[in-house]
């Protein structure tokens, strides 16, 4: 490699990009096939390596972008080859048809497959299911309901029967600060590096008198 050589061959960061783009794409679609359940995951705070359910959901989005993107100037760039290609294919006749065909036919089933839950890809579908419900290790992991953290301390406390006015006593003595009751139970967890979960913890017990 000639270092003093600085001329940007697009051709080929583009082949890099693309590369990129798909395994940062194959490595989040893993992570995404087997993170909790969103209201689990926030209630949580769930994380891996660091990243969030939605900082996972993020790269995953923008590497996808990318892998488009960069497949469609490389698609640009080779355009005269692939049109090439296909003119002398159409012209020879098509002398891979049955390939072609059986190609086609397992696109399509994998598309109404995953749709419709077919089997055996109903099996997959099945075990994505199993493993997310397994971060579910008691019950409290469980929010009282779908994305309770989304909602202000105040509106959480009066939807939950608690005592506002008590709930902060309880918080400031577990030594939790609450800057405004108009702040979301996910914000205030956040703050005070708890999750949500931790927070109901304290505050709980004031449901029941």
């Amino acid at each position: 490699m000639n270092l003093k050589d600085k001329t940007i061959h697009f051709r080929a960061f583009v082949s890099f990009l693309t590369t990129a783009g798909f395994i940062i794409m194959a490595l989040t679609g893993i992570v995404l096939f087997v993170v909790p359940e969103g209201r689990i995951a926030y209630w949580t705070n769930w994380s891996f390596l660091c990243l969030t359910k939605k900082d996972w959901g993020n790269i995953h989005i923008v590497s996808s972008l990318v892998f488009l993107i960069a497949g469609l100037f490389h698609l640009y760039f080779n355009w005269s080859t692939l049109k090439g290609y296909i003119i002398k294919k159409a012209r020879g006749g098509i002398n891979r048809a049955w390939e072609m065909a059986i190609a086609l036919c397992i696109t399509i089933f994998l598309v109404a497959g995953a749709i419709l839950e077919l089997p055996p890809l109903n099996h997959i579908l099945k075990f994505n299911e199993f493993v997310k419900d397994s971060w579910i290790i008691s019950e409290e992991y469980e929010p009282p309901f779908g994305h309770a953290e989304m909602l202000s301390l105040k509106v959480f406390a009066k939807k939950m029967d608690i005592d506002l006015n008590s709930a902060l006593s309880s918080l400031e003595s577990a030594g939790i600060e609450v800057v405004s009751v108009e702040d979301s139970l996910g914000k205030i967890a956040g703050e005070n590096g708890i999750s949500p979960m931790d927070l109901f913890r304290v505050i709980q017990p004031l449901a029941l008198k």
